[in-house]
């Protein structure tokens, strides 16, 4: 029995020290208010699966959602299909494209083959973005329709040679393309913000499992479990305990190959030149949707390039429909300019504020002034 009682701290503490995915794990960026709670449900992997193909679901190409899974009551079911699937569009809509074009636009990205190295780095990609669902057994999704563009070029609904319609689908395998950490969190703040404004819709979805680096580590970790069963069923205990293992090395940390750590705690410094124009767009996320990548020196007689963001002047209209202008600023022009409106209330409230000091200070001073002695001298006193 006391073998038994140190085996199980044993394995837990195996677990523990490398945590892995034991379920797949969705994060939505909405326009709608979102209500964040620290216990998101688990659903079906079913019903998870048939949310996101309707996310993906245009008017042309619509997704049925499929049957209720059994294990899920139909209230629950209805539920989660009103809360994270877009919304239904009414029977007798009209067929305008007005109404198609104030939709938001859906882009959904999963992940697959992660790590749990790389697991932690998605993470801290996506700080503060609330984590809507988890699905066990959620694998790929079961759409042909997976866009080639580059994340880049995706994150924008803005970018016409990528969006040719409402939806767009991207899948990365983690293990040939673990550089997207990087795109992720240096277009996180433009996905936020179409989010906001209701022109783009994100879900971001890792998918369940990891990927195992070698077939050591996948006939470790089923020793491993073997060994948790064996000890659990020994044990005369009512409480069924749960081990979570993960024996799965990081393939990028063999190879040589370094991976943006999107989760230093200092940010990571952008470069004030780049190569070559592709460099600079794909270093900076084309300038973050607000500028131009440009040569400084195209004039000069030079053979050295030395490419950077010029940032420009959008025009986007609000939810009144009035056109409002802004100017951006930064290395990668992610900064709003707010330095002409900053100095033209700042100016006018000094000016205001002076204007008013010296009135006050004219009409103390010339209340300070002596009377003049002659103010008598005319008056005659009666005899």
């Amino acid at each position: 029995m006391k073998l038994h009682s140190f085996l199980l701290p044993a394995l837990a503490g195996i677990a523990a020290a490398d945590p892995a995915l034991q379920h797949a794990e969705a994060y939505m960026l909405r326009h709608t208010k979102q209500s964040t709670t620290s216990n998101p449900p688990s659903i079906p992997h079913s019903l998870a699966s048939a949310i996101l193909l309707q996310r993906l679901s245009s008017r042309d190409q619509p997704a049925a959602l499929g049957q209720i899974p059994q294990s899920l009551e139909e209230d629950d079911a209805i539920a989660y299909i009103n809360e994270f699937a877009t919304p239904a569009r009414p029977l007798f809509e009209s067929e305008s494209a007005e109404a198609d074009v104030n939709e938001p636009k859906q882009l959904v990205v999963t992940f697959s083959g992660i790590t749990a190295k790389q697991y932690k780095q998605l993470k801290s990609a996506i700080p503060r973005v609330p984590l809507a669902f988890t699905a066990r057994g959620l694998g790929r999704l079961p759409t042909e329709h997976t866009s080639s563009c580059a994340f880049v070029y995706a994150s924008n609904p803005k970018e016409p040679a990528c969006w040719n319609g409402k939806t767009q689908y991207l899948h990365y395998d983690m293990t040939q393309k673990s550089d997207i950490i990087q795109q992720l969190s240096l277009n996180l703040a433009s996905l936020k913000s179409y989010a906001n404004q209701g022109l783009m819709e994100t879900t971001i979805v890792f998918l369940d499992g990891f990927s195992s680096s070698s077939s050591s580590d996948e006939l470790r970790r089923r020793q491993l479990q073997i060994q948790k069963n064996k000890v659990t069923s020994e044990t005369a205990t009512p409480q069924d305990t749960t081990f979570v293992s993960s024996t799965h090395k990081s393939s990028s940390s063999n190879n040589g190959n370094k991976v943006h750590d999107a989760f230093a705690s200092r940010p990571v410094p952008v470069p004030s030149c780049f190569a070559s124009q592709s460099a600079c767009e794909n270093g900076t996320s084309a300038c973050s949707g607000h500028g131009v990548c440009i040569d400084k020196w195209s004039k000069a007689a030079t053979d050295k390039a030395c490419f950077f963001c010029h940032c420009a002047t959008t025009f986007e209209k609000d939810a009144r429909g009035r056109n409002q202008t802004f100017h951006w600023g930064g290395a990668t022009c992610q900064k709003r300019d707010i330095s002409t409106p900053f100095w033209l209330f700042a100016g006018v409230t000094i000016a205001l504020v002076g204007t008013i000091a010296f009135s006050i200070g004219l009409l103390f001073s010339v209340g300070e002034e002596k009377l003049p002695g002659v103010i008598g001298a005319g008056v005659s006193r009666s005899k």
